[in-house]
């Protein structure tokens, strides 16, 4: 990551040939940490943008950034995507456009993501990263198989970014935590995904409601020595827990305790049948999300392995749990831009904070798609058809 600085510096004119560079950076030396805020805002969220960095900007000058680099990219309806910098100079937030791009294109690409990624590493060199992942969401499943799922990330109508691309495209960087702005992520499968390019994950295994975290309280969080993921989330919970609309759910996760809790797992199903999965009462499950009233997928994970173990087996999975999810939290509800039966509102009556699929004799096309998921690949036994 940190390359010669001459040699990035010269390459990154090379880059400004095709863009509107508005102005020119000379790499700084290293600090304690560099973070970007890539918002992936060309669709039903762009109104939300311009009111987040107006909290980003009101948490910088209350918390300042601590000597380090914040970075913001931002594509919303019918603007041209930007990288900007934001820096608090005599108490006043200084906004400096590094780059503009061409209006049509695509931030739901793994491309436009590690490019940007790319440039704010090797001209804001520091000791540590953070990444913050703001837009659409729903976790690991996949964006072709009902017209609610996007996985990660929407631009336009029909661009998404897949889980397994995604985290491809990470594997080559490695962050402090990476936190997820954006519904559903949460979930066991996406954890262990990227466990390898982040310390730690912040995320919601539920919705996110559209004005997404608290940045006016959280920016000096990320910019402290050892960023305070717990404090983060923290936060978040306390702001929605007393919002008029009280709906949220958080958690923590530790990357280097997704190993044990993966172990933990597998020894859970060795020995399951396909038929002991389906008859799990896939109807008593706490739901973690209501996309659509044809099927759900994404429920607690504590709740699901509970019915499928007794005894040491299920006490030594609480153990890893409780190691993996170092934080978490839930408000009595939580809400659902999909209508559930009497409300949008949904009682969170188990929580453990993660999610988890639950395979189903429905869903043959979801338990296909499961199947190219390393969790899938590390905790089943090949059961599924």
């Amino acid at each position: 990551m940190k390359a010669n600085h001459t040699v990035m510096f010269l390459l990154s004119l090379l880059s400004f040939v095709a863009c509107d560079k508005e102005e020119v950076v000379i790499p700084t030396a290293a600090t304690t940490r560099t973070v970007l805020v890539y918002i992936a805002g060309d669709n039903s969220l762009s109104g939300y943008v311009s009111q987040n960095l107006r909290a980003i900007k009101e948490g910088i000058e209350r918390e300042g950034l601590n000597d380090g680099n914040l970075l913001i990219y931002t594509d919303e309806q019918n603007e041209v995507p930007r990288l900007f910098q934001l820096k608090l100079e005599a108490d006043t937030v200084r906004q400096i456009v590094l780059e503009t791009y061409d209006p049509d294109q695509n931030s739901a690409s793994t491309e436009t993501l590690t490019r940007i990624l790319d440039k704010v590493q090797g001209e804001y060199p520091a000791d540590g990263y953070g990444l913050v992942l703001w837009s659409h969401g729903t976790g690991w499943l996949p964006s072709d198989v009902y017209r609610y799922l996007r996985s990660f990330g929407q631009d336009g109508r029909d661009n998404f970014m897949e889980i397994n691309d995604l985290s491809s495209a990470l594997s080559k960087y490695h962050f402090d935590f990476l936190l997820f702005d954006a519904c559903y992520m949460s979930c066991a499968e996406v954890a262990y995904a990227f466990r390898g390019c982040t310390d730690y994950m912040i995320g919601s295994p539920t919705e996110i409601q559209a004005k997404g975290f608290p940045y006016q309280t959280i920016m000096g969080d990320m910019f402290e020595k050892e960023a305070d993921v717990v404090g983060m989330a923290t936060k978040f919970y306390e702001y929605y827990k007393d919002d008029d609309y009280p709906y949220a759910t958080i958690s923590v996760i530790k990357s280097d305790a997704l190993d044990e809790l993966v172990a933990a797992c597998r020894t859970l199903f060795q020995g399951k049948t396909e038929r002991d999965l389906f008859a799990v009462p896939a109807g008593e499950l706490q739901i973690m999300e209501y996309l659509t009233p044809d099927y759900h997928a994404l429920y607690d994970l504590d709740d699901y392995v509970s019915r499928l173990a007794a005894g040491e087996p299920y006490d030594a999975f609480k153990r890893s749990l409780e190691k993996a999810v170092i934080y978490k939290a839930a408000t009595p509800k939580a809400i659902y831009a999909y209508p559930y039966p009497g409300g949008s509102y949904l009682p969170i009556h188990t929580y453990s904070g993660l999610s988890i699929y639950v395979p189903q004799e429905a869903l043959p096309e979801l338990n296909e798609w499961y199947k190219d998921l390393e969790w899938y690949k590390d905790v089943y036994p090949m059961m599924l058809p």
